[in-house]
């Protein structure tokens, strides 16, 4: 399992698909200790939408208290 400093700021890369190209949408990626509770978040992040696959990038600083994290 990957480790990683407190704060440390990290950039993830999903691969994202929304169907049909030009509409405004919104992602999101946050770590917390269950699916539901966010403890840090890369907040909502807006792209438009290509039709096809695309990369869109989210960063976001690792919680500071250490300790094993949902995603």
């Amino acid at each position: 399992m990957p480790q990683f400093a407190p704060s440390e700021l990290k950039t993830a890369v999903a691969p994202i698909t929304v169907q049909p190209a030009g509409l405004s949408s919104e992602v999101e990626i946050f770590l917390g200790p269950n699916e539901t509770t966010k403890v840090a978040t890369s907040g909502r992040i807006p792209f438009t939408s290509t039709g096809a696959s695309q990369e869109v990038r989210l960063p976001v600083a690792m919680p500071a208290t250490t300790g094993t994290y949902h995603v």
